[in-house]
């Protein structure tokens, strides 16, 4: 990992030593470097998608800092300090990365709701919030990605509030190993066994998508 990415810690007085070009730049974004404190890094990168990570990972710092109590915050510093410490290959990092965007992008791009929504939607009044969305998902009724702890459903699954009965055919028929994210994505993706089409599309062409899922011979990254 230490190839991939490197940093040094700078001083406030190695700070004021910087050239007036790199400084003017500093300022420009922070204002005044006399009266920032706090920690400086200077960082290195030779993969253009770690860098690329690290842009979006420090744009969201903020937000998740403000959100954070010091004690987790703590936590989630020692954990990042663990995998940035870890000696993994080069091409597993991309690949991680590669998921990590896919996931991201998903789930910006994707109608979810939560167990509490799916409960609201169905009428029901049971006292346990997740019902009856996680009964649904252990009857392979429904499938579910899981973020932050939480369980999310894709919309599509559902119709009335009720569950789509397409949806338990399909999930019948998948890889039994296939994850929840690679189920996910299938739904999403262009199927040539559909003309192109997303899976999660078709889903009145009830034999065709039963079809496609059918030919899946092993399940796909994610």
């Amino acid at each position: 990992m230490s190839e991939l990415l490197s940093h040094i810690d700078l001083t406030p007085a190695e700070i004021a030593k910087l050239p007036a070009s790199i400084r003017k730049k500093m300022e420009a974004h922070f204002g005044s470097l006399d009266s920032v404190r706090g920690e400086w890094w200077l960082l290195q990168s030779k993969s253009e998608r770690v860098t690329a990570f690290i842009n979006s990972a420090l744009a969201r710092l903020p937000v998740i800092a403000a959100a954070q109590s010091s004690a987790l915050q703590e936590q989630k510093i020692e954990k990042i300090l663990e995998i940035i410490a870890d000696d993994v290959p080069h091409t597993d990092i991309d690949a991680e990365l590669e998921n990590a965007e896919m996931r991201a992008k998903y789930l910006s791009e994707t109608p979810l709701l939560t167990a509490q929504q799916v409960r609201h939607l169905s009428g029901r009044r049971s006292s346990n919030k997740s019902e009856p969305a996680s009964r649904w998902k252990r009857d392979n009724k429904v499938f579910a990605v899981y973020k932050n702890g939480i369980n999310l459903y894709p919309t599509f699954q559902f119709e009335d509030g009720m569950p789509k009965p397409i949806i338990k055919k399909i999930l019948t028929v998948l890889p039994d190993d296939m994850t929840a994210w690679q189920i996910a994505f299938w739904f999403n993706s262009g199927n040539g066994w559909l003309n192109g089409a997303e899976p999660q599309n078709c889903l009145s062409q009830a034999e065709d998508v039963i079809y496609a899922a059918q030919q899946i011979a092993e399940p796909a990254f994610g």
